[in-house]
């Protein structure tokens, strides 16, 4: 079993040693902590441990410091030079004053440049105005409007209010696609000439000069850039202090805030802890492995007591789910994740997944010359950019790779090797659908041994004897395949009397009374449904929806000889487009056509095949809904000041 076993370890001992316990035994230690007040609910007088946490603040002000000196949260081992919380307090206030000041004046001077350049930016098209700034923004008589005209409109909006008396417009030059300059118009007639131009698509450019208006654009604009220069100085001189600070503090900064982040973060783990009558309760899962070793650890420490129970006995929580390592199953694990993790106790389906998923992908997409450049481009993802799905697609391509030699296909052309199972062939199209038929078949009666062995594990009657995936299914479902096997392939019929009545009548009536005989042989007084009439219209309905889920499940196999039959189809399109009048082949068609089917086949291929895994397989034995085992692991690295995972 690729699923470590859980133990549940109960840990109490004296209330003022339930932080110890924490840092101890459960930090970075592999203990999924659950609530012991959500668990012990049936015992009195147990309340939760309700302190604020005295590291928090510190530890938020350490995190900010670091990042306004862009220093890289990282573990500093303190263990032999720990500081006390008031010493590690003064130091971060300290530094923090030291440090937000030069920030604060540096945001300052970079808001400044920032302004006087958008200022700058404005009066530029505004310099050939040689005139006094003020004498513009206080004229009593005229209304005056800065702005630009999109050059297609301009020479339009020039006749528009080239015979009105009462407006003129005075261009200052024109930017690319803009034409920059200025309208004054009479009070009287203000309204109107603003709607013309804005008709004519005008965008007003709103001047701020911070009230210097006492001099000419460009007087302006050289007094803007000379203090733009005096503040970006200032600005680099605050740059090398706080570089400075940050090459003589990183080291004892990095110390105390890893000091800090344990502490905070041990000390978060206590809201899980319930207490009692001057003891502490702490309650978690911890691999069975260890769980002898744990035990006799904790109860070395005076006054603490470990008791281990196991999973079958505890009702309120379900044991979290911790996966074993393996090559193929770490790989498709993020599939299964997405899907749903196992319920404790039930067969983890990774190694299946893994195997099926590469192998249906080879079959759906066989070929040489794409298998491998799907597997070189997996292989980037992976090594390049560290996408998780990089490896799949590898191993899909490596697969693809294998069952183009089978096929015989070289990025589509099938003359290149002289071998090969030709997909287009007379009579091959109907083999290899039968084939991915029978593949699927197989697959289905896998699926239903394994739920068979989950409903052992889970010592549930039902799932093992009596489900549609139980033993009376398996039974049916093989039965009916050997059967048509024997006719169509041996040409014998073993439709008999005998064999309708003990391979499908038999199994049929065990699946259709499931309930009553599960009832039956758990001793339960109350076995048969109150209303018999409803039992008999839900049971037909039932087994009809059952019938019906054999047929889909096993036809849907079809489209992975399908895809393989549409695969070939394509890149024989491919080869017929990129022919030309001579015989030959256009190189760009067979490029352009070969990374076409590639890309196009190799998604729609991933999207049938993780389908045929969701539904037609995991639904026959897999139920999910497991609880991933989630130590409390202190993150080092991690900006939140309260992350604890």
């Amino acid at each position: 079993m690729s699923v470590e076993a859980m133990t549940m370890v109960t840990i109490s001992g004296p209330e003022k040693m339930a932080y110890t316990a924490v840092k101890n035994l459960v930090v970075n230690r592999q203990f999924h902590p659950e609530s012991a007040i959500k668990l012990l609910s049936g015992v009195k007088e147990l309340v939760p441990f309700d302190s604020s946490n005295p590291y928090a603040d510190p530890l938020a002000r350490a995190c900010d410091i670091a990042k306004t000196l862009d220093l890289e949260l990282d573990y500093r081992d303190f263990t032999k030079s720990a500081p006390d919380l008031y010493e590690a307090s003064e130091y971060l206030n300290n530094l923090s004053s030291r440090v937000s000041g030069m920030w604060e004046e540096k945001e300052g001077k970079t808001s400044l440049v920032k302004n006087n350049e958008v200022v700058i930016e404005q009066l530029s098209h505004f310099s050939t105005f040689n005139v006094e700034l003020s004498n513009l923004f206080t004229m009593k008589y005229v209304k005056f409007r800065f702005g630009r005209l999109p050059v297609e409109t301009y020479k339009d909006c020039l006749k528009a209010i080239d015979e009105r008396p009462d407006v003129y417009f005075v261009s200052s030059g024109s930017h690319g696609r803009w034409v920059y300059g200025a309208y004054f118009a009479l009070p009287e007639a203000y309204g109107k000439i603003e709607a013309i131009f804005a008709s004519m698509g005008f965008e007003r450019i709103r001047i701020d000069v911070q009230g210097n208006v006492a001099d000419p654009a460009d007087e302006v604009i050289k007094r803007l850039k000379a203090e733009n220069a005096e503040a970006a100085e200032r600005i680099k001189e605050l740059d090398a202090e706080l570089s400075s600070i940050k090459q003589a503090e990183s080291e004892k900064l990095l110390l105390i805030y890893s000091w800090l982040r344990f502490e905070s973060d041990s000390f978060d783990v206590l809201t899980y802890a319930g207490r009692r009558h001057g003891k502490f309760y702490i309650i978690g899962w911890i691999p069975k492995s260890i769980s002898e070793s744990y035990a006799s650890e904790c109860e070395s420490y005076d006054g603490f007591a470990c008791f281990l129970t196991d999973p079958r006995e505890i009702r309120e929580t379900q044991p979290p789910v911790k996966f074993k390592k393996g090559f193929l199953s770490d790989i498709y694990q993020p599939y299964l994740e997405m899907y749903g993790l196992p319920a404790y106790g039930e067969i983890d389906p990774r190694l299946f997944l893994g195997i099926t998923y590469t192998v249906l992908f080879g079959i759906m997409f066989g070929d040489v010359g794409q298998g491998l450049s799907l597997a070189a481009i997996g292989l980037l993802l992976w090594k390049l950019k560290k996408v998780w799905l990089g490896r799949i697609v590898a191993l899909c391509g490596l697969s693809a790779t294998i069952f183009g030699f089978v096929y015989g296909s070289v990025f589509g052309d099938e003359e290149l090797l002289p071998w090969g199972f030709k997909v287009l062939e007379d009579g091959n199209t109907i083999k290899i659908l039968l084939i991915a038929v029978v593949i699927g078949t197989g697959l289905l009666m896998i699926c239903m041994i394994m739920n068979i062995i989950n409903g052992i594990r889970q010592n549930d009657i039902k799932k093992v004897f009596f489900s549609p995936n139980g033993i009376a299914g398996f039974v049916f479902y093989m039965g009916i395949a050997v059967a048509v096997v024997f006719k169509f392939a041996l040409g014998k019929n073993i439709f008999t009397a005998p064999f309708i009545i003990c391979v499908i009548i038999f199994p049929l009536l065990l699946i259709f009374a499931a309930t009553p005989l599960t009832n039956l042989i758990k001793g339960e007084k109350k076995w048969m449904s109150e209303s018999v009439g409803m039992f008999f219209v839900e049971g037909f309905f039932e087994m009809f929806e059952t019938l019906l889920s054999y047929v889909s499940n096993t036809v849907s196999f079809l489209r992975v000889g399908a895809f393989a039959i549409s695969h070939a189809g394509m890149m024989m399109v491919v080869y017929m487009l990129s022919s030309g009048s001579g015989g030959g082949h256009s190189i760009g068609g067979l490029i352009f056509g070969n990374i076409f089917v590639t890309g196009l086949e190799a998604m729609l291929v991933c999207i049938q095949v993780l389908r045929l895994e969701y539904y037609e397989m995991f639904g026959r034995f897999y139920t999910g809904g497991g609880v991933k085992f989630s130590p409390k692991t202190i993150n080092y690295k991690a900006a939140d000041s309260a992350v604890v995972r």
